[in-house]
């Protein structure tokens, strides 16, 4: 036997032992993600190739199995595992824990495993049928550039607040370099909102966009309606449509190196936006709120997004923007620019100038309001 060939079977039997042996097979907790479409998404990360899936059911003593399949085949010998639950209970409270089962060797042949390991028991409530006058509360964060303190305390502000829904409108997992420090954020974030039993949504901004892995980020992330980065979703009778700007500067600025073509990518959100304005789920809709990163109204009118968007979006019947990005708390009434909506930009990642958003549906009315540093309101608009 060469040399080389010796070496590769002593690294390989040395690893499978390895990882037949280690406790920590996951690498993070479980989140929830993609609340649509009466299901949602499962994901977690383990340290090694696993055969992996999710027990789930409406009685935590009676729980089925589900696995990801991908053409007939169940989707293995990965670290990175999304378990779609779907055909669920609208308002239903849901048990479920992930499991993984360490992959010590994947032959055509041949399948050997090494330890197993289950995630705590956790549930869910299932987001409520479409069109029923439900109350929620979803949060917004948004600029946090991986300032844990500041999320923490945007946190706290809530004072003990409970929510249905949160969604992260970009720059919040910073220029991610590589994989470590994405999972790193994006763990922190999770935890401190408790992503294991609340669904959560990471909208790109800017800074998602740069940096060695940030093509891969959404191997980690879902969209809203899978690996799509924008998309619309309804929580009842509120409507949510959640796009994605990309960068803030044109597709020939020489940082790109000629590698991004976010021209496109926002034509194609003119036809994503044309159609959502179709759908039943949007027209029959009590309230609709457009979520984004780059506020499209402002000193600087003059941007693709508000040149694409601007017309069809305020012929859309929104109720409120949630904006973010400039670092600075705004609201611009109706008509302060050429806008046919109220919209609310969040601050920055400094504390104070930071704010956290929430979106409320109670007592027939939908309240927006952004909370400051100790729970000081800042503003409310209520619909």
């Amino acid at each position: 036997m060469k040399k080389s060939t010796l070496l590769l079977s002593l690294l390989l039997f040395t690893s499978a032992l390895v990882m037949s042996q280690d406790t920590l097979v996951m690498r993070t907790k479980p989140f929830l993600q993609s609340p649509v479409n009466n299901g949602i998404t499962v994901s977690w990360l383990t340290n090694y190739p696993t055969f992996s899936w999710v027990e789930y059911g409406l009685d935590k003593n009676d729980l089925k199995k589900a696995v990801a399949l991908q053409n007939g085949q169940v989707i293995a010998n990965n670290t990175i595992h999304h378990v779609r639950l779907d055909d669920l209970e609208p308002n239903s409270k849901y048990y479920y824990r992930v499991v993984s089962k360490v992959i010590t060797q994947y032959g055509a042949y041949s399948k050997k495993f090494g330890k197993q390991e289950e995630s705590e028991l956790y549930s869910f409530t299932s987001h409520p049928k479409v069109g029923d006058k439900h109350n929620f509360t979803a949060i917004v964060f948004n600029d946090l550039h991986q300032q844990i303190a500041t999320a923490e305390a945007m946190v706290a502000a809530l004072n003990g607040q409970k929510y249905d829904l949160v969604i992260f409108n970009g720059d919040c997992i910073d220029d991610p370099k590589d994989e470590t420090q994405a999972v790193k954020v994006i763990s922190k974030f999770n935890d401190m909102v408790g992503a294991s039993q609340i669904p959560v949504i990471y909208l790109r901004g800017n800074h998602e966009i740069r940096n060695a892995y940030s093509v891969w980020l959404y191997d980690i992330l879902q969209g809203v309606e899978g690996s799509r980065s924008y998309g619309s979703l309804s929580w009842g009778d509120t409507r949510l449509m959640l796009l994605d700007c990309g960068e803030d500067k044109p597709d020939d600025h020489w940082v790109y190196y000629g590698m991004n073509d976010f021209s496109q990518f926002r034509k194609d959100q003119v036809e994503f936006i044309l159609a959502e304005k179709t759908k039943r789920e949007f027209k029959k809709s009590a309230y609709r709120v457009l979520i984004h990163h780059i506020p499209l109204y402002g000193k600087d009118n003059s941007t693709p997004c508000h040149e694409l968007w601007g017309k069809i979006l305020n012929n859309s019947k929104i109720d409120c923007a949630i904006n973010a990005h400039t670092h600075r708390i705004a609201f611009h009434p109706v008509g302060e620019f050429d806008n046919k909506y109220p919209v609310l930009v969040g601050g920055g990642y400094k504390l104070e100038s930071a704010c956290i958003t929430t979106i409320k549906r109670e007592n027939k009315q939908l309240v927006i309001e952004q909370l400051g540093d100790k729970g000081k309101v800042l503003k409310t608009l209520t619909f």
